[in-house]
């Protein structure tokens, strides 16, 4: 694959991610808030009616006021559906909304209530106008004065305990997925007879991370103390710690540990970007960073910081860990392939042999006759039919003859196939093959680039009706680092594409021959190189490609 497609990948995946985490982001804030109503003026009523002017400097429930007070304020009048919310507790409340009453009671303290009564008045999305409420004090023990007017957008309530929720989920939910993610990585190396116990304290690790987070926040309220006490332990944590560097002890291979710094490099500038963005909107995770892990560093506590290290580091592992098993899912299935073409290739060589020393032998066979045949024309002195004889017998050597095309071993053995069966099938074969004995590639793709050009050529010049049209031409040259491979041949004139106006090929045994003109396609494109091919109307067809050996 070339680079830029990978980097492309990689920055689409990344894309991806942001993406998602972004949008569960969403449900971790909460973007309305409570409001509160300010008293722009305050007032105290005297006993004759007048009002005289009052001012105070705190709110408070344990003042010593008496009497009767009026305070005045205003709704905005971009609030949208909620409630306003006020105590009611000591004293004898009235509100009202420009001259319009929407409120009026008398509650008295409960006896050793643990808080305050409260009032709470619907009021419709664009609600405003003046706000006055007239406050007579009955129990000043335990009245907040002056009153505390407050407007409570519509479920403000659910969207602040779901949003403090999902911060704790999830992370954790994330922390489980990747828990079940190595499980089944273990089972499924343990079924292959190749576990990988390295991702044993991995495992643990992850466990703790689960238990310890959601535990910790949440466990007071779903499950029994002694439980919640059990898995929130901050032993737990530690060990978590234990475990990820035991994990890493464990592997201390090169790929692991590049694949590890490419994705700490990735999520280092993911998390600054989203971090300027952020700040930029004055998002949760600069407020966060700002407000919360930040002046718990300066304090001494690394608790937050150790959690979302370990989070990152745990869920990197497991897919990193998930990319090696898919990699080397991956190798086996080329190894498998490669398997096949060498087994190909050792059985089309065999079966040749075999078919070789069974003609030799009717040749040794013949060859007694033709001997007999030859002492019974000496005798009778016909030399000139002896001669005849002999030529004809020189011929016949002649095309039983072995022929070695080059050095190379894997390539003479593909070309010296390939002519036994362009032979068989009346096809004239001619092969020039300049290269060294030994070549830096590896014979898999040796094989599967020559076998698979030379079986179309023989597939399509067999298909030319007339035989002395069917031909094959092969050029392979070795220089300045390239091996260049140039294969010529007769066809039908019939042409198969696909939709997307690529060449077909039509072989039915796909296994057996690779996979074709796809095949060559990547075999080249790996040696950072590519097919040029063309075809006339007389029915010529070239294929040229010219791969760029390693040192």
């Amino acid at each position: 694959m070339k680079r830029w497609i990978r980097w492309i990948c990689a920055a689409l995946f990344v894309t991806a991610a942001a993406f998602i985490i972004w949008f569960l982001h969403l449900f971790t804030q909460v973007n309305v808030s409570m409001q509160y109503i300010d008293w722009t003026d305050s007032v105290q009523v005297m006993p004759d009616g007048t009002e005289q002017p009052f001012e105070w400097d705190s709110y408070s429930n344990t003042s010593e006021i008496t009497g009767i007070y009026r305070f005045y304020g205003s709704l905005p009048s971009d609030l949208p559906s909620g409630s306003l919310l006020f105590e009611t507790n000591g004293a004898v409340i009235s509100l009202t909304l420009d001259g319009e009453p929407i409120y009026q009671s008398n509650v008295a303290q409960t006896y050793e209530a643990v808080s305050m009564a409260q009032a709470t008045l619907p009021l419709p999305e664009g609600t405003f106008g003046e706000v006055v409420m007239t406050c007579e004090i009955t129990d000043a023990s335990h009245t907040m004065f002056p009153p505390l007017l407050r407007f409570i957008p519509e479920n403000l309530d659910i969207k602040e305990s779901t949003a403090l929720a999902n911060r704790t989920a999830f992370p954790t939910g994330a922390a489980a997925l990747a828990l079940i993610l190595i499980f089944g990585l273990f089972l499924l190396g343990v079924s292959l007879k190749k576990a990988d116990f390295s991702l044993i304290p991995l495992l643990f690790a992850l466990v703790g991370l689960v238990s310890f987070q959601l535990i910790q926040d949440e466990g007071y309220y779903f499950l029994p103390q002694s439980v919640s006490d059990l898995f929130s332990h901050r032993g737990i944590n530690f060990s978590v710690i234990i475990l990820l560097v035991l994990y890493l002890a464990m592997n201390r291979r090169r790929q692991f540990w590049k694949h590890l710094c490419i994705a700490a490099a990735w999520s280092a500038a993911a998390l600054l970007i989203g971090y300027i963005i952020s700040l930029s909107g004055d998002g949760y995770l600069a407020f966060y960073i700002r407000e919360g892990l930040i002046p718990e560093l300066q304090a001494g506590i690394y608790s937050g910081l150790l959690y979302w290290l370990t989070l990152w580091l745990s869920v990197t592992s497991a897919l990193i860990s998930a990319y090696g098993m898919a990699r080397a899912f991956i190798d086996q299935g080329v190894q498998a392939q490669s398997l096949r073409i060498k087994n190909h290739l050792m059985t089309e060589g065999y079966q040749a042999l075999e078919q070789r020393i069974t003609e030799d032998a009717s040749a040794r066979h013949e060859l007694n006759h033709q001997l007999t045949a030859l002492q019974c024309l000496l005798e009778k002195k016909d030399y000139q039919g002896l001669g005849q004889m002999l030529s004809h017998m020189a011929g016949e050597q002649s095309s039983l003859a072995q022929t070695s095309f080059t050095g190379n071993h894997t390539l003479n053995t593909i070309l010296q196939d390939a002519a036994g069966k362009a032979k068989r099938n009346n096809i004239r074969f001619q092969a020039q093959a300049s290269v060294p004995d030994e070549l830096n590639i590896p014979d898999t793709d040796l094989c599967g680039l020559f076998m698979n050009i030379l079986d179309n050529a023989l597939e399509a010049a067999e298909k030319v009706e007339t035989t002395d049209r069917r031909y094959i031409k092969l050029q392979v040259k070795s220089a300045d680092l390239y091996l260049t491979v140039k294969c010529i041949n007769s066809f039908n004139g019939v042409i198969k594409k696909d939709k997307k106006g690529n060449l077909m090929t039509t072989k039915e045994d796909s296994l057996s021959h690779g996979l074709g003109l796809k095949q060559i396609a990547e075999i080249a494109e790996k040696y950072h190189s590519t097919l040029i091919y063309h075809y006339t109307d007389d029915g010529v067809y070239t294929l040229q490609t010219a791969l760029r050996i390693p040192d």
